[in-house]
């Protein structure tokens, strides 16, 4: 039996041998026509021709026998990319390409030869009668994105803020994720994101939400966003609740030219208390001009992030020919735009484009920086004075909305059309019955900023946390979904996003607020799983968080910094219960707060801040913190303070006596050998009194190369930490203590303030 399996073997090795070698020099049919349509001249030329020729013949035969060499030790399986392999089709061959199904089938002969084929019966799915009352049957608890079945099929599923969203894809992806994030293009499906509209009398519109949002930040009504070429970033408070009280952070968009129309994205999670406060807002103010709608059924958003975006972009949307559009003909002008981080923050364009159906797959032509002197002033051009009319499009008309919605061919109707083409694969023109889409592209990002003591500055490139969103009216966001994928979006999922966060060094929401309602809510769900897998290890087999002193070891207990005994108040509006602790928010106001300056109080009195009613023992600091030292930070994991000054010159020796030619870390073992100084550091926990914060998201950070955190810290404790490092005169400031919750040793870390 071995012996024919093997002769087997060798005579289909020498026939694929034997089949490649026939095959020499047709596999780049298109050289091979270059060089035939070459003119046959006499002289000098026609010896250039057949030189050409000849270097093409032996490029084809070298890559000829190359794929030969390679198809004799590469199995069926192992030929398509990572995303098509399936490990059922080790069983199945017509889980695999009909291309490879004969090779998978000679494979499997040559292995194990005559042996019979046992199928397994697969109870068929009933499939339902109606299969659209069986869906709307399925999302009576939550609710399906447009994308949701192209999702489920590909991603881990979960029921989270009212919606059926994708996690994470069901591959290990992580790194991979990372790679596409900071080298090409990474696509998230963003619809669950609510739309409020607001409609009326612009100075009560902004009357109502100047009483709801940041004072320190630029007003709703300023001049920069008034015009509506360009989007807002605000926090939301409850009804004069500023600045302790706060709800989410929004973006906001005003409709140019009327300036009647604004629109409101807010997350989720924090919906329902959105909604609460701005009716009680409009209901105070008397503004009873200003009608309010719920757009989450008629806009969608898709979020593009990575270097490739604009190209991705550029290749999928198929701008109209009207000139009455201002937007097409500026996205015409940036075609050769590398990244989205040239634009001003904020830039909205408004497009008019051709249904991606028709143009489907695009492809994404290759990166090229070479880019011709015209098309650079056009793009420097624009640049300099964005045109105020960049971003009118229809699709704020409610009417124009449902009219492409109702009058969407299906795609069984373009399949009909396909079937005309005489060459098939060739794409469909647009007629006068194809739709023609209003979308707005806004470049998502904004300015970084790097003070003393407050910082926004992401932690590397700006490409990785600028991008693009795509704002789609309903019905079409299958169609665009598909084009971006198969143009070389990879797709995340919202814990993706979060990670993508935590590597630009900027928090996300709910995840990363403390003090609001929606932290606390999902703080709960996070340590109701943690505390399930937890309990179903043996008792001895997992820690023993009362043995090490840990209280809360699957939460962060934020209420346990202060000595108020409640911590949560009673609770209003239908409402959960908030907590009494507060986070606040804005570079002005948090840099003025934490500094001991006498003219701090004198800006914040122009805030119309009170200081004596804020605490600092209650309220919060967003802060991130990077290690000094070898591990990483866990979420939930507890900050300290580092009070003794011999603890300190411990901690943060190798990095003050660090030379700067000495990179290895075994020249600086022997350094610290030499000078007699290396000592064993003794980790003794710190005392419950220099406990001042929380980690919420810790891990090795794959873009800096280290281990690093975000997380909030109390006002009073880095009052506390200035203090101590000015009158010690310490070189390295802000360095604290981390413990995590399954450790028994504090670790050093630099701390930094955000706003």
């Amino acid at each position: 039996m071995s012996l024919e399996a093997n002769s087997l073997s060798g005579k289909q090795k020498r026939r694929e041998r034997n089949k490649s070698v026939r095959h020499i020099g047709t596999h780049n049919k298109k050289d091979n026509k270059l060089a035939e349509d070459i003119p046959k001249v006499s002289g000098p030329i026609e010896a250039d021709r057949f030189a050409l020729a000849r270097i093409m013949e032996i490029n084809d035969m070298q890559q000829a026998i190359k794929k030969a060499s390679y198809a004799l030790t590469e199995l069926a399986f192992q030929s398509l990319p990572r995303g098509l392999r399936r490990r059922a089709a080790s069983h199945n061959i017509n889980r695999l390409p009909a291309r490879l199904r004969q090779k998978a089938a000679r494979e499997a002969y040559s292995s194990a030869p005559n042996t019979p084929l046992f199928r397994k019966k697969v109870k068929k799915i009933k499939t339902p009668r109606n299969t659209i009352q069986e869906f709307l049957r399925r999302q009576k608890s939550k609710k399906w994105l447009e994308t949701h079945i192209w999702h489920a099929k590909r991603m881990k599923m979960k029921d989270i803020w009212g919606y059926r969203i994708a996690s994470r894809p069901n591959t290990k992806s992580v790194r991979i994720t990372y790679r596409s994030f900071t080298r090409l293009s990474i696509a998230h499906d963003a619809s669950y994101m609510a739309c409020i509209e607001l409609k009326g009398d612009q100075a009560e519109i902004v009357s109502v939400l100047n009483s709801l949002t940041d004072k320190g930040s630029p007003s709703v009504g300023s001049e920069r966003f008034i015009k509506g070429n360009r989007i807002g970033a605000t926090c939301l408070y409850e009804y004069l609740g500023y600045p302790t009280k706060l709800i989410c952070p929004v973006s906001f968009l005003w409709k140019p030219k009327t300036k009647d129309t604004i629109w409101l994205w807010i997350h989720p999670s924090a919906i329902n208390e959105a909604l609460v406060f701005i009716k009680l807002a409009i209901k105070e103010r008397k503004s009873t001009h200003i009608e309010l709608n719920d757009l989450r059924d008629e806009i969608l958003r898709f979020e593009l992030t990575g270097p490739r975006s604009t190209a991705l972009l550029q290749a999928v949307l198929d701008p109209v020919a009207d000139e009455s559009v201002r937007g097409n003909a500026i996205w015409k002008d940036l075609s050769s735009l590398r990244s989205s981080c040239s634009l001003s923050p904020g830039s909205v364009l408004g497009l008019i484009v051709q249904d991606p159906r028709l143009k489907f797959p695009q492809k994404v032509p290759p990166r090229s920086n070479d880019i011709a002197v015209q098309d650079q002033q056009k793009i420097q051009g624009i640049l300099t004075q964005w045109p105020a009319d960049a971003a009118d499009t229809t699709i704020w008309n409610k009417d124009i909305r449902k009219s492409i919605f109702d009058n969407k061919i299906p795609e069984y109707g373009l399949n009909l059309r396909r079937e005309q083409n005489l060459i098939p694969g060739t794409k469909l023109e647009p007629t006068a019955e194809d739709a023609q889409i209003p979308i707005l592209l806004i470049q998502r990002g904004g300015p970084s900023f790097n003070r003393p003591d407050v910082t926004q500055k992401p932690l590397s490139s700006h490409e990785l946390i600028e991008g693009w969103s795509i704002i789609i009216p309903r019905g079409f966001g299958l169609a665009f979904w598909k084009s971006l994928v198969f143009a070389g979006a990879r797709v995340a999922g919202y814990d993706d996003v979060r990670a993508m966060h935590f590597e630009s060094g900027m928090p996300c929401f709910p995840h990363d607020y403390p003090g609001t309602r929606a932290f606390e809510v999902q703080r709960q769900l996070t340590k109701k799983a943690a505390l399930e897998i937890w309990s179903k290890r043996p008792p001895g087999k997992r820690v023993n968080f009362i043995k090490r002193g840990i209280e809360h070891p699957f939460e962060s207990a934020f209420e346990t910094l202060t000595t108020v005994d409640h911590m949560q108040t009673e609770a209003q509006n239908n409402l959960a219960a908030r907590p009494l602790y507060s986070l606040i928010c804005g570079d002005k106001f948090v840099s003025e707060f934490i500094s001991t300056s006498p003219k701090s109080n004198a800006l914040l009195s122009k805030l119309g801040i009170a200081t004596d009613e804020l605490d600092p023992n209650e309220t919060l600091v967003k802060i991130r913190l990077k290690y000094i030292d070898r591990g990483k930070p866990a979420p939930h994991a507890m900050i300290y303070i580092l009070e003794n000054q011999q603890d300190y010159d411990k901690y943060t020796f190798h990095i003050r006596h660090q030379s700067p030619l000495i990179k290895s870390k075994r020249k600086l073992k022997e350094l610290l050998e030499i000078n007699g100084r290396e000592q064993n550091i003794d980790s003794n926990i710190p005392p419950k009194s220099q406990h001042i914060g929380y980690i919420t998201n810790g891990d090795f950070s794959l873009s800096l190369g280290y281990g690093f955190g975000i997380g909030a810290c109390t006002v009073e404790g880095l009052k506390k930490l200035n203090a101590i490092d000015t009158s010690q005169n310490r070189s390295l400031k802000s360095i604290v203590l981390v413990r995590n919750p399954t450790s028994l040793e504090v670790r050093p870390a630099q701390l930094e303030v955000m706003c």
